[in-house]
């Protein structure tokens, strides 16, 4: 038996049309209180809200990428055998500089050094000296350095016990290198102890200096 067949008249379709809609944005409205465990992304997000935060304790560098410090210590000129040497000379060095990255930096420094004696005679120094530096990391705050450059200073020996040595000024340039340990104190403070060889020129010559210093170091 054939059933005649009826049109939907086009407001009947726009009704159905309008009852399913309602119904896709309703579903869509719920929220999906079901966390998602399968999956790549899933674990991944679930384990990294779920884990602790890991502290590195592992060597940092410095965010600070300049610096000024003050180091005070004791200067030494080769002691001549048989005769009596002095080994209260002082050496004081202001300095400032700056980093090119992680690893390496330079420095501009001004030293003094007083009651040196060279030859029985009476020696003072002052002079600039410029530094390459290089830092090794041996810790979490701690981390070996070292530094290379030239100085230009000026020598004056004054006559004290041997009249026999020639007195009187010299000036020049001259190698200086050194290494040393750095303790970071905190972000912006830092403490060192340094061994140093300079290269001075004398009335009498050319001769090394040696010093062995303790710095601080302002962060900024």
């Amino acid at each position: 038996m054939n059933f005649p067949q009826r049109q939907l008249s086009p407001r009947v379709w726009c009704l159905v049309m309008l009852c399913v809609g309602s119904q896709v944005s309703h579903a869509g409205d719920v929220p999906d209180e079901t966390p998602a465990k399968d999956g790549p992304f899933a674990s991944n997000l679930e384990y990294s809200a779920d884990a602790p935060a890991s502290s590195d304790q592992g060597w940092k560098p410095r965010q600070m990428k300049h610096h000024v410090g003050l180091s005070i210590g004791s200067a030494r000129l080769p002691c001549i055998e048989g005769m009596v040497c002095r080994r209260s000379a002082r050496a004081i060095t202001l300095y400032a500089g700056g980093e090119f990255s992680q690893r390496w930096g330079f420095e501009l420094a001004y030293m003094r050094m007083s009651n040196l004696e060279h030859v029985g005679n009476a020696v003072r120094v002052r002079g600039l000296n410029v530094n390459l530096l290089g830092e090794l990391p041996l810790g979490s705050r701690l981390s070996l350095t070292g530094r290379l450059g030239a100085n230009y200073a000026r020598t004056r020996m004054d006559l004290a016990t041997n009249p026999a040595v020639p007195t009187g000024s010299a000036q020049g340039f001259g190698l200086s290198y050194g290494v040393g340990v750095n303790w970071d104190v905190s972000e912006s403070w830092s403490a060192s102890t340094d061994l140093n060889r300079h290269d001075f020129k004398f009335v009498t010559g050319r001769d090394n200096v040696d010093t062995a210093t303790v710095s601080l170091r302002f962060h900024y």
